[in-house]
């Protein structure tokens, strides 16, 4: 059978993908060498969130596993039973490009489609100095799995990964350090925020290391070493050496609509670089097929979120007050308090601050930062807020319910 589309992975960016084709009336093959939800479902988002959560609960290890099984087997479900739904093909099997419009399946034979989407994802990233070994020296896949809290835990790398691991493990008795070769944690959000969770990081109990190389950590001392220096896009096996597709730093080379340069083949999600976040790969799924079957629109990343789930958490969207600088941007830079919120202090928790860059001309947010009680919640307002240019003065006239976390936003617009 030939069909519309055939899509690669199915991890967040291919999943989607093929419900928004199915919905435009396509038919479309989903091919998956491993398990539906690639990355996000099975080794990332859901099973850390997991974590997360349970870990809060005091619950054992064993106990955590139970119930990551548990989810990951529900969701699993749901989103068979929406491919069945919308009468997608699934197809089980490594999917190998063989040239426009030709996907080869190993043990089920070649596949046709006008047009094609790879949605390979990724994987951990190595460092050449400290093999992982999968026991000792682990990634954040292997974590996934443990059923035993080590008693002493080192984490390479102060990114998203490795901070969310440091708070989860740090609640479930081990001591853990954190090491990272850059000067704060969170290297890729604003700065006053890593400065600040490296602060909470301390009182907690969680040694926290900067400007430091794994060696002088001194791994070979710790029961454990997770190497969580992020993850790189998974794209070599994807092709036949006969295909002649552009590679670009590390990942698939795609424009800005997501077609690479082989004719009718697009990418999306993690193996195209960039932001390797799930709702990111989602977006770049639907944008691509809506490139492929309607009218040309390039990707926009203006008003992307990212939320590290830590203790506190940890949030952002738009511009650092560092990028706006760099930018030459008419800025100006306000802080309000969890302090000043009742529902802060109903809750118990006032030791958070969004910090926001503005616009001084146009009155314009241009970025956020967020550090405290639900941020991960929170930075989908200001998503909201900066991605469809809501100005100041319309946000000083809107009423927040009172009294509720949001009603930052009020303050926020009041103090500029």
């Amino acid at each position: 059978m030939t069909y519309d589309l055939s899509i690669i992975g199915s991890g967040w960016a291919g999943f989607n993908a093929a419900i928004a084709a199915a919905r435009l009336g396509k038919t479309v093959c989903l091919i998956e060498e491993k398990e539906i939800g690639g990355t996000c479902l099975n080794r990332g988002c859901i099973p850390t969130k997991v974590f997360v959560a349970e870990s809060k609960k005091n619950s054992s290890l064993q106990e955590i596993q139970k119930k990551k099984t548990e989810v990951i087997s529900r969701l699993s479900q749901g989103m068979n039973y929406v491919l069945k739904s919308h009468n997608i093909t699934w197809i089980q099997g490594r999917g190998v490009l063989l040239g426009p419009g030709v996907v080869s399946v190993e043990g089920k034979g070649e596949f046709r489609s006008k047009f094609v989407l790879l949605a390979t994802g990724s994987q951990p990233r190595e460092l050449s100095q400290k093999s992982l070994d999968h026991q000792r020296v682990v990634s954040s896949d292997d974590v996934l799995n443990w059923q035993v809290v080590p008693k002493t835990l080192l984490i390479v790398g102060g990114g998203f990964i490795g901070c969310e691991f440091a708070s989860i493990f740090c609640r479930l008795g081990a001591q853990v350090t954190v090491v990272e070769m850059l000067d704060r944690l969170l290297p890729n959000m604003d700065q006053d925020l890593g400065k600040k969770l490296a602060q909470a990081f301390q009182k907690q109990g969680i040694k926290v290391m900067l400007k430091t190389g794994l060696e002088q950590a001194g791994p070979d001392a710790y029961e454990k070493v997770l190497i969580a220096v992020g993850r790189k896009s998974r794209f070599e096996d994807v092709c036949a050496s006969s295909c002649s597709l552009h590679a670009e730093k590390g990942a698939i080379g795609a424009d800005r609509t997501l077609a690479t340069n082989m004719k009718h083949v697009f990418a999306a999600g993690d193996c195209v670089g960039g932001y390797l976040l799930a709702h990111v790969a989602a977006y770049e799924g639907e944008l691509a097929v809506s490139n492929m079957f309607q009218k040309a629109q390039n990707r926009d990343y203006s008003a992307i979120p990212s939320s590290v789930f830590t203790t506190p958490e940890v949030s952002s969207v738009g511009l650092t007050e560092q990028e706006a600088k760099a930018f030459g941007a008419d800025y100006e830079v306000k802080t309000i308090f969890y302090l000043s919120l009742g529902m802060a202090h109903v809750l118990g928790d006032t030791q958070g601050f969004v910090k926001v860059v503005a616009d001084k001309r146009k009155k314009l947010i241009l970025g956020v930062g967020i550090f405290g009680l639900e941020a991960t919640e929170l930075v989908n307002l200001f998503s909201v807020i900066i991605k469809n240019k809501i100005v100041i003065p319309d946000l000083k006239r809107t009423i927040f319910a009172h009294p509720s976390l949001s009603e930052i936003v009020a303050e926020i617009a009041r103090a500029f």
